[in-house]
């Protein structure tokens, strides 16, 4: 991972701008969206682990909101679960919201 610099060319989307490209992958290409979140929940995760590799016994916050992102997060969760890291979740938001 790279930390951000803005003096460095970067293609940042934004909210909307990543809302529509979701909506094209599942609507134009048919890729669920559960899929999309997978993929983006274990990219995630592997970063994570890259960079604590070195670390003994990690531990590891998610912070998830109620939404899809908090799907996201849940997935990192699980991915770092299963490979021996302690995690915590904190949950932003109603927890009864689906």
């Amino acid at each position: 991972m790279e930390k951000y610099s803005p003096d460095k060319k970067y293609n940042v989307m934004t909210r909307d701008e990543v809302r529509a490209f979701d909506s094209w992958a599942i609507n134009t290409l048919g890729i669920p969206g559960v899929v999309l979140m997978e993929n983006a929940g274990r990219s995630c995760a592997e970063l994570i682990k890259e960079k604590l590799a070195d670390t003994t016994n990690p531990k590891v916050c998610i912070f998830c909101g109620t939404g899809n992102n908090g799907g996201d997060g849940y997935v990192i969760a699980r991915h770092l679960l299963n490979s021996g890291f302690s995690v915590t979740i904190v949950i932003f938001g109603d927890r009864n919201k689906r």
